[in-house]
């Protein structure tokens, strides 16, 4: 990902210089240094958000075309409107707030240009358009996958008017503006919790168990700021930036393009402020009024949830604007000698603004909450980290099975093997549990059948975090939740519950009639020592190989399961039964009818059923990614019940139906054998997002590999080896 951005970054410098008809490497060099060296840029790879950095390039690149309309008042080619539009979707695909933006942007540049050029006002609206045109295929495909989830379980018409999130109130964006003053905004520092805490260099001069205790301010801890004077010279050169940005606008040539970005800049600056905007009039027509709008507002609203994001859209419009910035700087000074000590020095200045870059590690890193003072690591985001050689055992174990794994411990807090490093998530990878995560079910605890039910066949057990576990929490999951302790060693520990899988068969199953997940769940309880410590699948749907069960009833019968939640005087007919009161089982026969009374949580079974045909047992499946399907190996004839959670009617099934969720939300299905589960539209949408990456790959090596490296060096290869070979001839 670094060697694509480079060379997108690389390419993209030279048309935005030859646009602006600015011949000059020293400044390429400068705007590429630029890039690299903006703080928001290390906050950028410091969260892996690697696709905001393609989106900021795609931006630039389609901004840069409409500025050369404006320079040169021609119209742009069918392939520059073609690239441009592509760039602009592509833009979208990467985050598509990237589309909303760019519609507030050009409405600037629009505004502008009938105030100060109408000649070019047409040729911008035409190019506008073609742009706009073309990038509606890829604006559609962004939308379908923000739609698909709910596409699949719903009518179209319902699906693209669903009401997403809609944080429509002043009082919801307040919460994300707290970084958003317009200091920390000018200087490229207001993210809402950042991943790297900008900080002095003077830190280093501090010994390691006093920087918890250095100066932190902003929300989150948004900067660091020891009480000297590198502090301040350091926070002054975060504005470097900013001032090369707003210097452009003294290249008198230039001066029409300058402007208009400017202006754009600090009408995105306004958004950026969120409620911190001095009015509310403006705050609320541009982050709040367009989540209201039907249909894309609801699906586009975190566009205006989290204002502080539209900075991203200032990297693409300052990475234009530098470019006229630098030159006007170098230009200034007609000595060479002169110009190069500038361009140092401006190097310098920007690369004491983004010092911790050079780190390697992007240090300090995150407030994680669970240190002294100001709580933030004291390591950087990227520092090597060093796990104990158990804990790497354990992530070994689970990366063979794609079972579920419930991981115990401080997840997202600091590990002590990482050196005060926070890390997302704890442990980093879950082998299985991304893609197999249990059903909300609430009765997940340390009954092995909870763990059987949700389909957690691993439960670690981390406890080597700074805020550890308590001793009696680990020895209670130890010796008494009846889970099988598969490994254990220096707080690292691994427990299984043998018989968990995502998928279940039974040759009879349960029918009972309550949405109660407490009483379905108490059921289970009751029944699972009868059925050899497995589950029963329960059905919604009444089968020919299902047994009623019955809540509260006044007679007891053969024919049903009986479950009583609370005192009951009952009639019991003539007949053999197994009771079963909160585990102590027992059985006995009546010769005729007999009231009793009975006690909460007891259950009443016919002795004639046959216990066996109730037991589940795990059975295998694979997962074609591509096709979206499930192939379970199944016996015919038999309830099939998963733990994985499928989107409620939206899936497709062969060899087999789907009875519907119970009460723990599962799906049950009946089989004929070789069950094949798919997600609706599953394959279509693979194909078409396969598609659309092959289609972007191919267009990143034809441009920027074919036509710019291997075409491009072989035909510079060719004219080297011609004149050669004709000045070996001219000696002769």
């Amino acid at each position: 990902m670094f060697s694509v951005i480079y060379v997108i970054l690389w390419k993209l410098t030279d048309v935005i210089l030859n646009t602006l008809n600015i011949y000059n490497f020293a400044v390429k060099i400068l705007l590429i240094l630029f890039f690299y060296l903006i703080p928001l840029y290390m906050q950028l790879i410091a969260f892996n958000w690697f696709t905001i950095i393609l989106g900021v390039l795609s931006l630039s690149y389609v901004l840069i075309n409409l500025i050369n309309i404006q320079l040169k008042n021609v119209s742009l080619t069918k392939k520059t409107v073609a690239l441009s539009g592509i760039a602009l979707g592509f833009s979208a695909m990467m985050d598509p707030r990237f589309y909303i933006w760019f519609i507030y942007i050009i409405i600037i540049f629009l505004l502008y240009t009938i105030s100060t050029d109408g000649k070019s006002f047409r040729n911008i609206i035409k190019g506008l358009i073609g742009i706009f045109i073309t990038s509606l295929p890829f604006l559609i495909y962004v939308y379908y996958i923000f739609i698909y989830p709910s596409l699949i379980t719903v009518p179209i018409s319902k699906a693209v008017s669903f009401a997403a999130l809609r944080p429509d109130s002043l009082s919801y964006i307040s919460r994300f503006s707290q970084n958003s003053d317009f200091v920390n905004l000018l200087t490229f520092i207001s993210n809402w919790w950042p991943s790297v805490i900008p900080s002095s260099p003077s830190i280093l001069f501090y010994p390691r168990n006093e920087w918890f205790y250095l100066p932190a301010y902003g929300f989150n801890d948004q900067i660091l700021l020891p009480n000297d004077i590198i502090s301040y010279i350091w926070l002054s050169s975060l504005f470097i930036f900013i001032v090369i940005v707003f210097i452009s606008i003294l290249d008198i040539s230039r001066r029409k393009i300058s402007s208009e970005l400017l202006l754009a800049l600090m009408f995105m600056t306004g958004i950026e402020s969120g409620t911190n905007f001095p009015c509310n009039d403006f705050t609320y027509i541009f982050d709040v009024l367009p989540s209201k709008l039907p249909i894309i507002g609801g699906i586009m609203s975190t566009a205006f949830a989290i204002p502080f994001y539209a900075e991203w859209t200032n990297i693409s419009l300052s990475l234009i604007l530098a470019a006229i910035g630098f030159n006007y700087i170098i230009s200034f000074f007609r000595k060479v000698k002169i110009r190069y000590v500038i361009g140092v020095v401006l190097i310098l200045i920007m690369s004491l603004a983004s010092w911790q870059y050079f780190n390697g590690t992007l240090y300090p890193s995150q407030r994680t909450g669970s240190f002294p003072g100001n709580s933030i690591s004291l390591e950087g985001y990227y520092y090597p980290l060093n796990p104990p050689p158990q804990w790497v055992h354990v992530m070994n174990l689970l990366s063979t099975s794609n079972a579920g794994v419930a991981y115990v411990g401080e997840v997202g807090l600091s590990e002590e093997w990482t050196h005060y490093q926070f890390i997302s998530y704890s442990p980093p990878l879950m082998p299985g549990y991304a893609t197999i995560s249990p059903p909300p079910t609430t009765n997940v605890n340390q009954a092995p059948l909870a763990y059987d039910i949700a389909g957690i066949k691993y439960l670690f057990i981390d406890n080597t975090s700074y805020i550890p576990l308590s001793n009696y929490f680990i020895y209670s999951y130890l010796n008494h939740s009846g889970l099988k302790v598969v490994y254990a060693n220096a707080d690292v520990y691994l427990l299984e519950q043998p018989n968990a899988s995502v998928f279940r068969e039974a040759k009879m199953g349960i029918y009972f009639n309550s949405s109660n997940e407490t009483i379905l769940f108490k059921a289970e309880c009751l029944l699972y020592p009868l059925l050899n410590y497995t589950p029963a699948i329960i059905t919604p749907v009444k089968t020919g190989n299902t047994v009623t069960m019955l809540l509260n009833p006044s007679i007891v019968n053969e024919n049903n399961i009986e479950i009583f939640n609370e005192s009951k005087n009952a009639t019991i007919l003539q007949g053999s039964y197994i009771i079963d009161h909160n585990g102590r089982i027992s059985t006995f026969s009546l010769s005729g009818e007999e009231n009793i009374s009975i006690k909460p949580w007891t259950i009443i079974i016919p002795k004639d059923i046959n216990l066996r045909e109730f037991e589940s047992i795990p059975i295998n499946f694979s997962f074609n990614q591509f096709m979206a399907e499930f192939s379970v190996n199944n016996d015919p004839g038999y309830l099939v019940e998963t733990s994985l959670p499928l989107p409620y009617g939206g899936i497709i099934v062969n060899n087999g139906k789907a009875l519907g969720v119970n009460s723990f939300r599962q799906y049950v299905f009946t089989s004929d054998g070789k069950l094949t589960i798919s997600i609706k539209l599953g394959f279509i949408t693979d194909l078409l997002m396969t598609a659309v990456d092959i289609f972007f790959y191919a267009l990143f090596i034809y441009f920027f590999i074919y036509k710019n490296i291997f075409k491009g060096l072989g035909t510079e290869l060719f004219r080297n080896v011609v004149t050669r070979i004709s000045r070996l001839k001219s000696y002769k």
